[in-house]
């Protein structure tokens, strides 16, 4: 009697963690396009702010290069996802949230368009090795005051890495400024 409902409880375990593992959101899925979105919008945010201050987006700020990685990263699920349709619905909701509505619901779609656009045809990896390296320095920064003058020139090397001449660099920008023209239009 006690084998069998053993093996009852563990029929039961193996049911209820199949239906939980089935049930979950897989990798590009509209978890990940939420997420995803969200992330890019909040990167989005941070460099429209400096955007809208310098008329230009300033990659000698250590901020504006971590922004413009997380944007990146952010953006990576837009390639090679296989029902683009709902990712795409997701990821631009997602923008919306994680910008606090400086995308809105009209502009969602033409800047995942060309989000989609800058990371499938755009190698970006520079972008995201500088943010790496800036948000270390960055850290090194915080960590201790003394080393301030040190990060500042390990900053102005990671800036000269990612210069706008740079393909990647030079694609980017041209579509946040694109990106920054149909926010202003709002």
């Amino acid at each position: 009697m006690k084998s069998v409902k053993s093996l009852v409880a563990i029929a039961l375990c193996l049911l209820v963690t199949s239906c939980g593992v089935i049930g979950g959101p897989a990798a590009g899925t509209a978890q990940s396009g939420t997420t995803d979105g969200q992330t890019s919008g909040a990167a989005l945010k941070s460099l429209y702010g400096q955007y809208k201050t310098d008329n230009k987006v300033d990659l000698s700020n250590i901020n504006n290069i971590i922004s413009l990685a997380q944007l990146v990263n952010g953006i990576q699920g837009l390639k090679n996802v296989d029902d683009k349709s709902q990712f795409y619905t997701d990821f631009a909701a997602g923008l919306v949230l994680g910008s606090q509505n400086l995308v809105t619901e009209q502009t969602s779609t033409p800047v995942t368009g060309a989000l989609s656009s800058l990371v499938s045809g755009t190698d970006l990896s520079a972008i995201a090795a500088a943010g790496l390296a800036a948000a270390a320095q960055s850290k090194q920064g915080q960590q201790a005051q003394s080393q301030i003058q040190e990060t500042a020139g390990n900053v102005a090397s990671t800036v000269s890495a990612i210069s706008e001449k740079t393909a990647g660099v030079a694609n980017t920008i041209s579509t946040l400024s694109s990106i920054f023209g149909l926010i202003q239009g709002n």
